[in-house]
């Protein structure tokens, strides 16, 4: 089993944001892990589409950041995925951990929320 780590972006207007994203890839090697998941993609991702507010979500995808292989499963914990990385801009560790876990709000994803288009109900 393979794991792919992508990073999509959104805008909205003037806002931008980021997702990152691990897809479960079933395949027999790295490379054709990254070509499920990039036809996965293709597939799956709308350029474009309205929100809630009637604005318009253009989505794409930055890169395929990494693919890992995942087998080892004991007392029934598997990990998923792990990131080894330096600190190359010295940052403190209330910064750095400030960083990794920024989050946007509720609030703040409300522009990302798909609005149906009442013809295909």
């Amino acid at each position: 089993m393979y794991h792919v780590k992508l990073l999509l972006k959104y805008t909205i207007r003037e806002q931008i944001f980021y997702e990152e994203s691990i897809l479960q890839v079933d395949a027999d090697s790295f490379d054709a892990a990254y070509q499920k998941a990039e036809n996965y993609v293709s597939r799956m991702i709308e350029p474009q589409r309205k929100n809630m507010y009637g604005d318009t979500v253009h989505c794409s995808i930055v890169d395929y950041l990494d693919c890992f292989q995942s087998d080892n499963i004991e007392d029934d914990v598997q990990e998923v995925y792990s990131r080894i990385f330096q600190n190359r801009f010295g940052l403190s560790e209330k910064e750095l951990e400030k960083c990794l876990g920024d989050s946007s709000t509720r609030e703040e994803m409300l522009p990302l929320r798909y609005f149906p288009d009442q013809n295909e109900i």
